[in-house]
């Protein structure tokens, strides 16, 4: 148990003194220990952190490296991509315009957008812009309709239009990035500018952010890496998107973002006076729809009885304390921004690694640090989580074949399937050989496919979520279209 916490707080934040704290040193020594035992055990190159109490930067430091094998330090200036916390924003901008009586949380999308639709015509017309924000059209993921694909924020949101929802309309959450794009794109129609522009003029200028970016910066940015095949940390590609996009496209530092979190968990202080925006932005922080707390959910978060989702945010229950929280991934980096409003608390933790967990873990062990928590071996426990959930993944991938074989049986000779096919939102694709495989051809994305002798083809892929493409026939025999599973989940019909 750590003695001198700056922060031992009241646990029932019901009490008058909640945000009251022991008049003690901030542990600056065990901070850092933890960020540098929890960069070792996940291989991390880099982090930023930032971390705010009552309108004060307690701490702000950068560790490890800007690109593995070269020496540049990190600083808490070093620009990284925030990916989905880019959402957060969006809708802090939202409730900008929403307090200037330029918009209501439930004004139908169409009243802007006469063009929105979904594939359903009551979802298109009764579609708020609280149900583009909360995750609740039925619209599935479908990411690989917006990821890598050039397309405008605008291109993106009508094609998806062309998409079957997934559950009923308003029924459930399920998480959705291009109806951010929508969001913001009735932003730009009520604020009459870009949203680029309103995201500058309404938030980050008056927050003092102004190394924070929407578009990749040439200078003062980190390189993203994966774990390559030797175990160590390789630099990644990255993702760089041809548009700003409401969704995802912002680059920040930890020095900024500190300022964000200021902002977030004290909205009513005085120094935000001229924004005026404390009721509105306080609606994102409150729960709109259950996020179900199940499968590896759960397992994430023991110590968590309700999730939920706001406005741009994750609000939950942590040891009876109440957390709002987001996190953000793309191409080779991860984001974690956690928020303790009742005690005007929050911090960022900024990573360029993928496909780690090192940042929730990282969260967790300060909060429980500076709120005098029980401690957790948080990296330990979820690096197995993580481990035993790819060996389930794995199994109940192959049972998922073994069953599929039995529902299609019969042969599939590979030269029928080749040629080109259509979907209303993804548009043309192509099924070509490329040696004794047949190559997946999806916009700028591909993937070799197997074949099982049957009438299935199947790949173990990342990008398009380890596929399988089942095959139909028309009433002469010969192939007329193929369902996919995983990221794309959508029929494609044979083109002649």
């Amino acid at each position: 148990m750590i003695n001198n916490a700056l922060l031992i707080m009241s646990l029932v934040f019901a009490q008058s003194d909640v945000d009251k704290v022991a008049a003690a040193k901030f542990p600056e020594k065990e901070v850092k220990l933890l960020v540098q035992q929890s960069m070792e055990y996940w291989r991390v190159p880099g982090v930023a952190v930032a971390i705010v109490h009552q309108g004060e930067t307690l701490f702000e430091s950068g560790f490890g490296v800007v690109e593995i094998a070269k020496q540049k330090p990190v600083t808490t200036n070093t620009l990284f991509p925030i990916a989905s916390c880019t959402k957060a924003f969006t809708s802090a901008l939202a409730a900008s315009l929403v307090a200037k009586k330029k918009l209501d949380w439930d004004d139908k999308v169409q009243k802007h957008l006469p063009w929105f639709k979904l594939s359903e015509p009551f979802a298109s017309e009764d579609c708020r812009l609280r149900d583009l924000f909360c995750h609740r059209t039925g619209l599935g993921s479908n990411d690989l309709l917006w990821y890598r694909s050039g397309l405008t924020p605008e291109e993106n949101v009508r094609k998806a239009g062309f998409l079957p929802l997934e559950n009923p309309f308003r029924s459930t959450y399920q998480y959705q990035s291009i109806m951010y794009s929508a969001g913001g794109l009735v932003c730009e129609k009520v604020g009459n500018a870009s949203w680029e522009k309103l995201l500058r003029q309404e938030i980050l200028d008056p927050l003092g952010m102004k190394d924070t970016v929407v578009l990749p910066p040439n200078e003062n940015l980190s390189r993203g890496h994966f774990i390559g095949g030797f175990g160590f940390p390789e630099v990644k590609k990255p993702y760089v998107g041809a548009f700003p996009d409401p969704s995802g496209s912002v680059y920040s530092s930890a020095h900024d973002l500190a300022n964000w979190l200021k902002f977030q968990v004290d909205p009513a202080n005085q120094k935000y006076a001229k924004m005026d925006l404390a009721p509105q932005l306080l609606e994102t922080q409150k729960p709109q729809v259950v996020n179900p707390l199940d499968g590896i959910n759960k397992l994430l978060h023991p110590f968590t009885v309700q999730m939920s989702y706001g406005l741009g945010w994750v609000i939950q229950d942590y040891r009876g304390t109440k957390l709002v929280s987001h996190a953000g991934a793309i191409d080779g980096f991860r984001t974690h921004i956690t928020t303790i409003p009742e005690a005007k608390f929050g911090l960022v933790i900024l990573s360029n690694l993928e496909h780690t967990r090192m940042n929730l873990a990282l969260s967790n062990s300060l909060i429980d640090l500076l709120f005098n928590f029980s401690r957790v071996e948080w990296d330990k426990n979820y690096a197995i989580i993580m481990a035993d959930g790819l060996q389930k993944s794995k199994i109940a991938y192959d049972d998922n074949l073994v069953e599929l074989l039995k529902k299609h049986p019969g042969s599939l000779n590979l030269p029928d399937v080749l040629g080109e096919y259509q979907n209303p939102a993804y548009g043309k694709i192509e099924l070509k050989m490329q040696g004794k495989n047949v190559r997946l051809v999806v916009g700028n994305h591909f993937v070799d496919l197997n074949h099982l002798g049957s009438s299935i083809l199947y790949a173990r892929d990342f990008i398009f979520d380890n596929p399988v493409l089942t095959f139909s026939r028309d009433s002469s025999g010969k192939i007329a279209s193929f369902k996919i599973s995983g990221r794309l989940k959508a029929e494609f019909f044979k083109l002649p």
